[in-house]
Parts: C-alpha cells; structure tokens; sequence
C-alpha cells in the first residue's frame, strides 16, 4: 500500500497478533480501516483482501486459511499476509496475495 497511515495500521496489527495472538475482536476494526485506504487507492487486489481476511476472522475466529505452505501456525500466516499487504507494491508479493486472496475465497 503506498498509504504511510494504513502501513501503520497494519503494522500495529502485526505487533497486536505477535503479542496477543488472533483475536477477532481486535483485528476486524483495523482491517476494515486498512481496507478503506485500498479503496481510496483504487487497489482492487488489497481491498479484496483484506474483506476477505477480516470476514475469514469474523467467521473462524483465527486465520486457518492454508495459505502459505512453509508457515505452521495461523499466527505467522496472518502475519505474513499482512506483509504481503504492506508491500503490496512489490509484483512477486502481488502474486502471491493474489493466491491468497484465491483461496480465501474460494474457502467462502
């Protein structure tokens, strides 16, 4: 995301799911506020994803989407989908949030 501000959302919600886990409570409010950042970007990609994220949340209550093959715990995959968001810039991770965003959805 090019957004200073939405970076820093996520970035503290990274800190808050490193320190407290997963905790739907907690990670729906800064998705969505990250999400209208997306918009206002007009990125189609991040917005999706992060909808999809924070309505996986909402329903499971964790990240168990199996996203990320190498990555062992809900945990450190949310947290590395929230990388990908960041630096959604970068082509390769566009991919790959691409990929994530597929399966989110197709789990929907």
């Amino acid at each position: 995301m090019h957004n200073a501000k939405a970076n820093d959302i996520l970035k503290t919600l990274v800190e808050s799911v490193e320190k407290n886990g997963i905790q739907a409570d907690k990670c729906i409010a800064p998705l969505q506020e990250a999400r209208q950042f997306a918009l206002n970007e007009n990125d189609p990609l991040v917005t999706r994803a992060l909808r999809l994220a924070w309505q996986h949340i909402e329903s499971n209550d964790t990240f168990d989407a199996p996203l990320a093959e190498e990555i062992e715990t809900a945990e450190d995959n949310f947290i590395y989908f929230l990388s990908l968001c960041i630096k959604s810039d970068n082509e390769i991770n566009r991919t790959e949030l691409r990929e994530m965003t597929n399966a989110l959805q197709a789990m929907a």
